[in-house]
């Protein structure tokens, strides 16, 4: 699992940057031919990886609720987000990566129900939703290098 981990942090921080060095106003920005931003992109695999991995396994995420329901799969975003939420994404980009790590190595998914994503992978346990979500997160990625290309 340390190299899943390892490939989730450097993700993780790929996003980060995102956030640091791109304005607000290019992080709203949805350019012609896409149905989502840069900052949706992040809520997104915020809230997935949480639901991936504690929701599934039963757990409380470590999200609220309202960010979950705003930015779950089939979500787009409805108005342009402010400051405040740049500097939520900027945490919680990082904050869960360490009690992930450490819930799983304290053994606390013990229970998992299973689920099949979009695309036809099958995840039988939280290791699978770690594994899984490293690729879910990259997709992501893809997507906003290409916005991004578009924005400049």
């Amino acid at each position: 699992m340390n190299t899943n981990f390892h490939i989730w942090k450097n993700n993780r921080s790929i996003y980060h940057k995102f956030l640091q060095h791109n304005s607000l106003e290019k992080l709203n920005k949805i350019p012609e031919g896409f149905n989502n931003n840069l900052i949706w992109n992040i809520g997104h695999v915020i809230v997935a990886q949480q639901r991936l991995v504690y929701g599934l396994s039963g757990l409380p995420m470590h999200i609220s609720d309202e960010l979950y329901q705003k930015y779950k799969p089939g979500t787009k975003p409805e108005s342009d987000e402010p400051q405040e939420t740049v500097e939520l994404f900027k945490d919680l980009l990082i904050s869960p990566i360490d009690q992930t790590i450490a819930d799983f190595e304290s053994g606390k998914f013990q229970n998992y129900n299973e689920y099949t994503t979009s695309k036809g992978f099958h995840l039988a346990s939280a290791a699978d939703a770690i594994s899984f979500n490293n690729y879910h997160e990259a997709l992501h990625l893809g997507t906003m290098v290409s916005i991004l290309k578009l924005l400049n």
